[in-house]
């Protein structure tokens, strides 16, 4: 869709001493490049399909990073560098291997590793990562698709590792304030970044008091806000 821009960046590679880290950076701090993808009215009736990039195209986050986040705000990423990696399973070996991945505590500070330190089974793929789009180990694939399913939804609300997490990040926001409406406050902060609107926090407060608050951090996980690249 466009020519000319291929064409001038593949003149200032050519021209540039052929340095790939310079053509990243004159994209990456292009104006186009950093747009956010805040909806206008006016561009989507001409240009539905945003090939005239107006805005940036939404990402959902891989299913590497969704975890790895859920780590981070929780307070229980291991940013441990190298060394072996982690088995996301309970493994019995009587006759033939068979992988438990619903017996894994994820309470073991071993999970608490970044998720490029995961062990991948080839033949039997975790249930959590193969319904966040991960890609089949099994295969090679050039691009992971991307899909908008219930089970998804379903995945970020009750997979152990999920609850655990937000079982953890309740616990810490219990443990620096008692107040209800503070709670809402920094978990809002602490998952998605912003404070919440006052009908959010009136919504939010009533579910903690109900509910208690490990809950309604998991319900933030689910948020678009949490899985999506704005």
């Amino acid at each position: 869709t466009h020519p000319d821009l291929l064409d001038y960046l593949a003149t200032r590679f050519r021209d540039g001493g052929q340095s790939l880290k310079q053509l990243h950076r004159l994209i990456l701090n292009s104006a186009t490049y950093r747009q956010s993808s805040q909806h206008n009215e006016r561009n989507a009736e001409r240009d539905t399909e945003n090939q005239f990039l107006w805005r940036m195209n939404r990402r959902r986050l891989d299913a590497e990073q969704v975890r790895d986040s859920m780590l981070l705000v929780s307070g229980k990423l291991n940013r441990q560098m190298y060394g072996p990696g982690f088995r996301a399973f309970e493994l019995k070996d009587d006759h033939s291997p068979h992988y438990d991945y619903l017996k894994f505590d994820a309470a073991q500070p071993s999970a608490h590793r970044r998720s490029i330190y995961r062990f991948v089974v080839r033949s039997v793929p975790d249930p959590f990562f193969e319904s966040l789009d991960c890609a089949d180990p099994s295969q090679i694939v050039a691009r992971r698709g991307e899909t908008n399913t219930a089970l998804q939804a379903l995945t970020m609300l009750n997979n152990q590792f999920s609850v655990y997490m937000a079982r953890v990040l309740a616990q810490r926001l219990t443990e620096e304030t008692s107040d209800v409406e503070q709670q809402i406050n920094m978990v809002f902060r602490q998952v998605l970044g912003r404070a919440p609107g006052k009908e959010e926090r009136t919504l939010f407060v009533a579910v903690a008091k109900e509910h208690a608050l490990a809950n309604v951090c998991r319900v933030l996980f689910n948020c678009n806000e949490f899985m999506f690249v704005d």
